[in-house]
């Protein structure tokens, strides 16, 4: 029976077979209340929807509910920092709209809540709340979250699609001018080996923070003058520092560098050899390029403190390390190097991420050409 009767005239149990998940027969039950006729009603109302593909296995399911579930889900397949990052979205997103349940989620309730964070405040916000880049993010995330929920039979729709995309206005990249380079190489001269080595080697390389402190003395060839680009360290809160694959399969690279830094390097090795030789049993053995004094795994963030020392003591422009990457795209692109090559060296996935991100420092290029175009088509005044 569909409906069974379970107080008279007041209670019904409704139960509808809804398919199978392999060999098991998965039903629709629900508890009624009300007449046997508002019963019978409500039971073809649920045999239309599965007819017209628009059931909903959790009807009463909340967004919190969903979120807790698509978490669970996600743990054991991204990384660590970015699992946390989505615990961040997702706990502003429960705060605001995780109580209503998923049914009764509309635009207007998605857009107040984007309106939101554009004007809360507090720790991890500017002055008018959350940036423009992190909105687009808790978007980007509420649409993941409804489109699971549709894969798993929870909604038929994802009403974040009827939401204009969040946009975010490009910023200027952080980066030197060759003659700001010019400057740090100077006073670089007056700093420890090992401080001369993490800046050179982050502006001539280009390569992230975390892929610089993930290097090896194996990474490092001093015959080709190249390094090997195959890993990072990464440090989390609660979990401290650890070895991670690189951003993509694309970031597995060879980057040559130049002999000037291949110099660099070889005497920081030689300096790191004898601190280990002077420590003896005291020294941690840790087999990465870039050490503390008593040989353990740099933190992932003390190349950007050894910059920030440097800048400050000799009053430079405050840029971040990942400024010293741009630095060294920009320097590539003005020497006119072919695009193709300094975004495989950058270990971009493809060539349109390099053009899109550095956009600014090819104008230049483009007026060369322009000015060589003139050589051809110049007329002579007669």
């Amino acid at each position: 029976m569909a409906i069974q009767e379970l107080l008279k005239n007041k209670k019904y149990k409704i139960d509808i077979p809804i398919g199978y998940n392999g060999n098991k027969r998965i039903r629709h039950i629900e508890t009624f209340y009300g007449g046997k006729k508002e019963a019978k009603l409500r039971e073809n109302e649920l045999k239309l929807q599965l007819k017209n593909n628009t059931y909903i296995r959790k009807n009463n399911m909340t967004m919190q509910e969903l979120i807790e579930e698509w978490l669970k889900s996600k743990k054991s397949i991204i990384g660590i920092k970015t699992y946390q990052e989505y615990q961040r979205y997702c706990k502003n997103i429960s705060h605001c709209i995780g109580h209503i349940k998923l049914k009764d989620i509309n635009v207007k309730m998605l857009e107040d809540f984007y309106n939101e964070l554009k004007h809360c405040k507090g720790k991890g916000k500017n002055k008018t709340g959350y940036s423009e880049k992190t909105i687009k993010h808790h978007y980007t995330l509420v649409s993941e979250i409804f489109n699971t929920a549709i894969k798993w039979g929870y909604l038929h729709s994802n009403p974040n699609q009827s939401i204009t995309p969040i946009k975010v206005h490009k910023k200027e990249i952080e980066c030197y001018s060759p003659e700001d380079v010019e400057k740090l190489i100077e006073v670089l001269q007056n700093e420890p080996i090992k401080y001369q080595a993490i800046i050179l080697l982050a502006l001539d390389s280009g390569c992230r923070r975390g892929e610089i402190t993930g290097l090896t003395w194996n990474d490092v060839d001093f015959e080709k003058s190249s390094i090997k680009i195959n890993k990072a360290t990464q440090y989390v809160s609660g979990y401290g520092t650890f070895e991670k694959s690189t951003k993509s399969d694309t970031s597995n690279r060879i980057v040559y560098i130049t002999p000037t830094t291949i110099q660099i390097l070889k005497k920081y090795k030689s300096e790191q050899s004898k601190q280990k030789l002077l420590l003896g049993n005291k020294w941690q053995n840790s087999i990465r390029v870039f050490t503390t004094d008593y040989g353990e795994d740099m933190h992932p963030d003390r190349p950007y403190k050894i910059l920030k020392h440097i800048i400050k003591k000799y009053n430079l422009k405050d840029i971040t390390f990942h400024g010293l990457r741009h630095t060294s795209i920009s320097l590539q692109i003005s020497s006119g190097i072919q695009t193709q090559i300094i975004s495989k060296r950058a270990g971009h996935s493809n060539i349109s991420i390099t053009h899109n991100i550095y956009s600014h420092f090819f104008d230049s290029g483009f007026k060369e050409v322009a000015n060589k175009m003139d050589n051809f088509l110049h007329i002579k005044q007669v």
